[in-house]
């Protein structure tokens, strides 16, 4: 007859194995997921590049005018460090008048929909 600690052994032993299981299965959903998130990076690279030609192709811009442009954008936080930091500034919810953080797609009070700008980031 196994005694107590023998249980608890074993119980302990099956709980590693579980955790490490886990660990592995997050692991491998993380590396998939950041294989994701890299194709999405390189399409969105692409549509930028494709979008940026067009626009020089169409219009005469220049390289000069694109860095311009970006150094003007990025500076719009005080700071030159591309990033651009506005988008975590909190807004005012429409509908509802409360402080919201800035990049969400809904109210988290009241539920309505925040779409006053295509660039928002999305939380």
């Amino acid at each position: 007859m196994a005694g107590i600690g023998q249980h608890i052994e074993y119980a302990q032993n099956y709980i590693a194995q579980i955790d490490s299981q886990q660990a592995r299965n997050m692991a491998q959903e993380s590396g998939l997921s950041a294989e994701k998130a890299n194709r999405n990076v390189e399409r969105l690279y692409m549509v930028v590049q494709a979008m940026w030609e067009l626009l020089a192709e169409k219009t005469g811009l220049t390289h000069a005018d694109l860095d311009a442009k970006i150094k003007e954008i990025d500076l719009r936080d005080g700071r030159l460090d591309g990033k651009d930091s506005t988008q975590t500034i909190p807004c005012v919810c429409k509908q509802c008048g409360r402080t919201i953080l800035s990049g969400l797609t809904s109210c988290t009070w009241c539920g309505s929909i925040i779409d006053d700008n295509a660039f928002r980031h999305s939380r």
